[in-house]
């Protein structure tokens, strides 16, 4: 199944207390799979629409809270049922709003309930290699951001978007230690099949980390917020 997901990169800081914000129409039905092998998933948030096709309602709620699958914790059948959503935005709505949003639908349709937990995990820290960042400030417009198995590449990137992306192909969380700010243009291609090897293993990710940025990681246990799910329904209350 091909992953297209690009709701605003969707890398903000989770929310403990989201504001009381309401999407002014919204539906959420089973999804009815096409059969198809590369039927699409994920969704966006354009004009003036939310749109998510074809996610698991694990997805959603880590979408939500804007975190990965080792920041989560709730029950397993969670990654079966598969949601459409459409839902209108508010008047004025901005990215940031995102996140509060799509809580309070959950909260209201599902019934969800989560808290906070902090919780010690492996880690790459992702710092600067001795001979320095290879990356140029961005001059042009924000283009599409890709990250998929073999490339990350985009304008206008930060070095979170691209830790946030990183992680999703080492399937350990990536911690950004560069203290780099700005806006980037980059392009980091590697052989899908050495996604998932240690640094030490020869040609991977790791190694064209450090060859085309001038990154490298670092082995770390930090802290991370986890969201652990008290109650959910499995079927939504009516549109």
């Amino acid at each position: 199944m091909r992953a297209a997901i690009a709701l605003s990169l969707m890398l903000f800081t989770a929310s403990h207390a989201a504001p009381q914000l309401e999407f002014e129409v919204a539906t959420i039905k089973p999804h009815t799979s096409s059969g198809a092998p590369d039927e699409v998933s994920g969704g966006d948030d354009k004009n003036g629409l939310l749109r998510i096709d074809n996610l698991p309602l694990k997805a959603v709620i880590e979408l939500a809270y804007g975190v990965r699958d080792f920041q989560f914790e709730g029950p397993g059948w969670l990654s079966a049922p598969r949601f459409d959503i459409r839902a209108r935005l508010p008047t004025g709505y901005t990215s940031r709003q995102f996140q509060p949003l799509l809580q309070n639908l959950l909260a209201d349709r599902f019934k969800l309930t989560v808290h906070h937990a902090s919780k010690q995990t492996p880690a790459f820290a992702m710092v600067i290699s001795k001979g320095g960042s290879r990356f140029h400030e961005s001059a042009g417009p924000r283009g599409f951001f890709t990250a998929r198995p073999g490339l990350i590449s985009g304008t206008r990137v930060s070095i979170k978007e691209l830790a946030a992306a990183l992680a999703g192909m080492v399937d350990w969380p990536v911690v950004d230690r560069t203290a780099l700010t700005g806006a980037y243009d980059l392009k980091l291609g590697w052989t899908p099949d050495q996604a998932t090897q240690t640094p030490e293993a020869g040609p991977s990710i790791f190694t064209a980390l450090q060859e085309q940025l001038g990154l490298r990681m670092q082995t770390t246990k930090p802290l991370v917020d986890v969201v652990i799910v008290d109650h959910v329904e499995r079927v939504p209350s009516e549109n």
